[in-house]
């Protein structure tokens, strides 16, 4: 097992903090990493023998796998299958900053029970738990038969957990196996936030989504803020902060309250806006509706645009545009 964190300039690394093979205890897991990539990373075709889930905190990278070409941008899920032989270069305007880990999500299934040096039970009481959690994971795992999962911000709360788990591994058996079984949850707590996003994206889709109406004032409150800030986005910890939260906590509760997670939602309010902006106002020009709204650039704007409503912001004007 190894532990890196610092620059890596020859693969195009400003910052890589990553764990290869970490847990001995639990070989499912083959590696774990963060990582901020500069304009020049390319990673060449490589494969591994397990899943591999990388998320998008920021910036923008073209992952490809085979013929197939896809850019992926923040809240972005990629999921990689095994023996696949895929690559990524960055964007050289806006290099992402993302998170990944390898692992065999049947194995952390079937000994989540029976690899707890902690648990008293009897054996069988043990296979029985295990057989059970395997079929209420069977539904969870079949989110990575899918490519790319958008929305999945916040994602990187979970990332970190278990990054900082590794990073402080006690050298005691027993707070080790504790360490063993947090690693496991959060792998776990991971599978589950990815499947919502992705059912969350199918309702999109299928237009079968619907907003929550927030039980909590405060959470009522703040959507009524954020529809005033659409030109001034907040950022994750204004949000929190005006709830009272810690960022991590906050995500899950306005996901639990909404049904969204808050820069989902609150991008969600933003291409709304700037559809109607381009219907109501055709001489106004596509990159001022991206500036206007806050969004970093007319490409960026462009691109989540294209992934909310399925199509280029020029092309949405001139299909809604009124006839006179």
């Amino acid at each position: 097992m190894t532990r890196y964190k610092g620059a890596r300039p020859e693969q195009g690394f400003r910052m890589v903090h990553t764990h290869d093979a970490p847990l001995p205890e639990m070989p499912v897991i083959t590696h774990v990493a963060e990582a901020v990539s500069g304009p020049e990373h390319v990673r060449e075709l490589h494969s591994h023998p397990v899943f591999e889930i990388c998320y998008v905190l920021a910036g923008k990278a073209e992952r490809s796998v085979g013929d197939q070409h896809l850019i992926v941008g923040p809240g972005d899920v990629y999921v990689i299958r095994p023996g696949e032989v895929h690559g990524a270069r960055s964007d050289a305007r806006d290099p992402y900053h993302f998170f990944t880990i390898g692992f065999d999500p049947g194995w952390i299934a079937l000994r989540s029970t029976q690899s707890n040096p902690l648990a008293p039970s009897s054996r069988q009481d043990d296979l029985s738990r295990a057989m059970v959690e395997t079929e209420a994971l069977d539904a969870e795992l079949r989110i990575l038969d899918q490519r790319l999962i958008h929305g999945g911000q916040g994602a990187e709360h979970i990332f970190r957990r278990i990054i900082t788990e590794l990073d402080r591994m006690e050298a005691s058996p027993r707070k080790r196996a504790l360490t063993v079984i947090m690693i496991q949850a959060l792998v776990i707590e991971l599978l589950v936030f990815v499947t919502r996003c992705s059912i969350a994206n199918r309702e999109q889709a299928t237009g079968s989504f619907r907003l929550r109406q927030p039980v909590r004032s405060e959470f009522q409150d703040l959507l009524t803020w954020l529809q005033a800030r659409l030109d001034v986005p907040p950022s994750l910890s204004e949000m929190a902060a005006r709830v009272g939260l810690t960022p991590a906590h906050f995500t899950v509760a306005f996901k639990r309250e909404v049904g969204q997670t808050p820069l989902e939602h609150l991008n969600n309010l933003r291409i709304e806006e700037a559809a109607r902006r381009l219907v109501d106002r055709p001489g106004l020009a596509i990159t001022e509706v991206a500036i206007d709204l806050g969004f970093s650039s007319s490409q960026y704007f462009s691109y989540v645009f294209r992934r909310l409503k399925g199509c280029s912001p020029r092309q949405w004007r001139m299909s809604h545009a009124q006839i006179p």
